[in-house]
């Protein structure tokens, strides 16, 4: 048991070492995401409900993809600020790579190239990581180069130069390494999810409480942002993280049973209705199942069993939000019922393992604060 615990807590130091970039580029915007989201899923009950035709449907779709669609614009804002960088350089060479001649460029079929260099057709369209990488990139390059640039010339010659560089280098070099990172990453689990489907998703939700303490999860968020975005659902991601947000609000509500103190109770009680209810999981990891490591595999193991019944089913996710029961109908096919039922039921029997395991695992052990 104690080999086990150090080898835990020596996977969250390593993957929390180096990994906060992404978090940091992204929370901010979790909220316009949101509403985006939120938007696009009351588009969808309404028009499910037959309240909704002509024009107004389409400019609620058209509000509710925005968010996503300038997601690269966004985050360049974002990314800049985190980076230290000039926010207007990134963001104006994002916009290069969304604007509509370019965009059409690259969906063409002819080979495109820039002062004889080829460039790699691809679309930029709801993939941030390109975007991140380049203000990443201006980051090192930018304050060097103003100190040595003459200064006469820094109102002039030197922002001409800075945006031509910095819209060129996403293009033909940034650009196409992170979309390779983003859409490798979506085949890997596309593949996956069809040829190993229990197995990747029992793996995933097991493993997914360590990857959330760290903000390496922000990486497989964005890759569901992205299929969402592009083919109109994501495939097994979000109800994986329903199933870690639920398995861990079990565990919370197995410590505030289980516990004889009352400030650990409340901790546990509170943890695990914020997580049950909004999918916000930082509380029941950082309050509860960092501190009582038998919570965290109780946890971790009642995702991998949900995780295999993930993937036996198969799960889709249609809108994003924070996954948890009050926003299970993200998970809600414009086809019918049956991917809810499937979320409905992941969802209770994370609960249910969650607490069950937890509770067993806790014995008979007052469990206490550490």
């Amino acid at each position: 048991m104690k080999t086990t615990k150090n080898m835990v807590n020596r996977l969250v130091q390593l993957t929390a070492a180096g990994s906060g970039h992404l978090s940091a580029c992204m929370a901010p915007l979790i909220p316009v995401i949101t509403a985006g989201s939120l938007i696009k899923l009351l588009s969808l009950i309404l028009d499910m409900a037959g309240f909704l035709s002509g024009t107004t449907e389409m400019i609620l779709q058209v509000m509710g993809d925005a968010p996503f669609y300038f997601l690269p614009v966004l985050v360049a804002v974002t990314a800049a600020d985190h980076f230290g960088t000039d926010r207007f350089y990134v963001a104006g060479a994002a916009c290069v790579l969304m604007m509509p001649d370019f965009t059409a460029l690259m969906a063409g079929d002819a080979a495109v190239s820039f002062a004889m260099i080829p460039v790699i057709r691809t679309t930029y369209a709801y993939n941030i990581l390109p975007v991140i990488l380049l203000a990443w990139l201006l980051a090192k390059f930018e304050p060097a180069a103003a100190a040595r640039f003459p200064k006469a010339l820094l109102g002039t010659i030197y922002p001409l130069l800075v945006f031509f560089v910095t819209a060129a280098c996403g293009f033909l070099v940034v650009g196409p390494i992170g979309t390779v990172i983003s859409v490798g990453l979506s085949e890997l689990l596309n593949f996956l999810s069809v040829h190993a489907g229990i197995v990747a998703w029992a793996l995933f939700a097991c493993v997914a409480p360590l990857l959330i303490p760290a903000g390496m999860h922000w990486i497989f968020v964005t890759t569901a942002i992205t299929q969402i975005s592009t083919q109109g659902f994501d495939s097994g991601i979000m109800a994986a993280f329903l199933i870690t947000n639920l398995s861990l609000a079990g565990a919370d509500f197995a410590v505030f049973v289980k516990s004889k103190e009352q400030k650990l109770r409340g901790q546990a009680l509170s943890a695990g209705i914020v997580a049950l209810l909004s999918g916000v999981s930082e509380p029941s990891l950082f309050g509860i199942c960092l501190k009582e490591k038998k919570a965290l595999y109780g946890a971790m193991a009642a995702g991998a069993l949900t995780g295999i019944y993930e993937g036996i089913v198969g799960i889709n996710c249609y809108v994003y939000s924070f996954p948890a029961v009050c926003s299970i109908l993200m998970f809600q096919s414009p086809d019918g019922m049956t991917n809810l039922i499937k979320a409905a039921g992941a969802a209770a029997l994370s609960v249910l393992l969650g607490f069950l395991l937890t509770f067993f695992a806790l014995g008979r052990e007052r469990t206490h604060s550490k």
